[in-house]
This record gives C-alpha cells, sequence and structure tokens, in this order.
C-alpha cells in the first residue's frame, strides 16, 4: 500500500512536490487543472526532476468538473480534447494512471442513455492511453441524482480497459455505498481517495475526525484489504493545516498494518 497526496492546483507544483516528499509520502496524485497546473503550461522535466529527487511516483488527475455525463455532444467533444491534453502531459511524466470523473448527469434520462454519453468519450480515451501504456480510471462522484453503481456496471461491462477510481468520501455521500463498489466492482479497482465525512457533503475532513456521523475507518480498510488491493491510496484532505494530511497518513498506516 502507497500512500499519496494532491498538489493544489493554485500552487506551484514543483513547491508541493517538494513538500509532499519532505513529509514522507509515497506519490503525488497531480491534478492538472488550471490556474497552476494546466497540463499545456507545466514545466515537465522540472516536474520530473522533483519527483526524482524525492523517490516520489506520480499518477494524473483530471479536473471534476469537465463535462463527461452530458447530453450535448460538442461539450463531450470538448471534454475529450481536454482528457488528451492530459493524457499527453501523463505520457510525459512517465504514469501508468490518468483519473476521470463521472459527474453528476441531468434529470430524467435513463441509465443506458448516461452510459452511453460516457463510452462515446472514454472508448477513445481508453485505448489512446493503451498505446502509452496508461490505464484511465473513472472516480465516482458525491451525487444522487442518479444510481451511479448500476451505470458503473453497465459502463464497466462495456469498457474492459476502464479502471475502477474509488473515492470513499463521494461513496459516504451516494448513501454509504463503499461496500457495494467493493463487493460488485472491486475487481476492476485501480486506485482509492480517502478523506472523511458527516454524509451530508464531501468535506475532505481528516481520518476519523467525525464523531458519530462519520465513516467506520476499521471498517473501511478492512473491506478494501480483503479484495486483494495493495496499490496507490490518496488522502484527499483539504486543510489550510497541512499537518492533518500527516496525521492522516499515520493514521491510515497503523490501521491497516493492525487488520
Amino acid at each position: 500500500m502507497q500512500i499519496g497526496v494532491m498538489n493544489h492546483p493554485a500552487r506551484d507544483p514543483v513547491r508541493e512536490i517538494e513538500w509532499i516528499g519532505r513529509n514522507g509520502f509515497d506519490f503525488v496524485d497531480l491534478t492538472l487543472e488550471p490556474p497552476a497546473v494546466d497540463p499545456d503550461h507545466i514545466d515537465i522535466a522540472a516536474l520530473r526532476a522533483a519527483l526524482k529527487k524525492h523517490g516520489l511516483g506520480v499518477i494524473v488527475h483530471t479536473a471534476f468538473y469537465l463535462p463527461l455525463a452530458t447530453p450535448f455532444a460538442g461539450l463531450r467533444r470538448a471534454t475529450l480534447n481536454e482528457y488528451r491534453r492530459a493524457l499527453r502531459a501523463a505520457r510525459l511524466l512517465r504514469t501508468g494512471l490518468l483519473t476521470v470523473h463521472f459527474t453528476k448527469p441531468p434529470q430524467f434520462f435513463e441509465i443506458d442513455v448516461i452510459v452511453d454519453w460516457c463510452a462515446s468519450v472514454l472508448s477513445d480515451l481508453c485505448e489512446e492511453a493503451a498505446a502509452f501504456g496508461i490505464t484511465v480510471a473513472l472516480e465516482n462522484a458525491p451525487q444522487t441524482v442518479v444510481d451511479q453503481l448500476a451505470v458503473f456496471e453497465v459502463l464497466f461491462d462495456r469498457l474492459p480497459r476502464l479502471g475502477l477510481h474509488l473515492d470513499c468520501g463521494h461513496a459516504q455521500v451516494e448513501g454509504d455505498r463503499w461496500a457495494e463498489y467493493l463487493d460488485r466492482l472491486g475487481h476492476r479497482l485501480v486506485h482509492v481517495h480517502l478523506s472523511d465525512n458527516d454524509a451530508g457533503s464531501d468535506q475532505h475532513l481528516p481520518i476519523a475526525s467525525v464523531p458519530g456521523s462519520g465513516i467506520d475507518w476499521r471498517e473501511c480498510l478492512r473491506l478494501l484489504r480483503e479484495t486483494g488491493y495493495d496499490g496507490t491510496i490518496t488522502l484527499e484532505v483539504f486543510s489550510p493545516a497541512r499537518e492533518y494530511l500527516l496525521v492522516s497518513k499515520e493514521l491510515v498506516r497503523k490501521l491497516w498494518e493492525t487488520l
């Protein structure tokens, strides 16, 4: 199991990598989004040098607000073009994983229609990424407009190259569906995000910081380990006090080792 952190998209990514490396993390979950990390305006050589200096791995993360599950074909084409920009950067960074996001669809559409929208973008992207040895991973969103797991099951059946990026905090907002995702799609799991919340919204709180209504972290990690997963885990804890990331890292490692 490797624990990593996401960079702040409004800060110098090289400085972000330096902080992550100095504080004992294993990899950087590099989000490629403006204002500071547009994929066409980053210094690839400087990023690779900083990663190498600290012995850090890297995976690539696209902006969560790019519209994927939309009925407008023009928007889907634009989203695919943005994914391709990120893919070019991912190839130059020599990563093996590129995350994209399911987005909240409009109401009144059937699951099969939503699957068609997503597949029209992800089918091409998965094939293009595979040519460079990169897996595209689809992350679940914190939404309840549609049964997202049902959409994912049909979509993953259609796209054998697509990997699952499972966000524990998002699954909590969906109605505590972590166990269901692992049971039904755990065999496609390639990356994990962890953060806490009270199930009301995606708060990105430190691990084990929500009394009563938060996530049962021992059970969460036990279920994850039972799938055989032992890969990358990003702590998606957003706080001005980054000490919370360090505490969360130690808590997750301690729990993982005692299961």
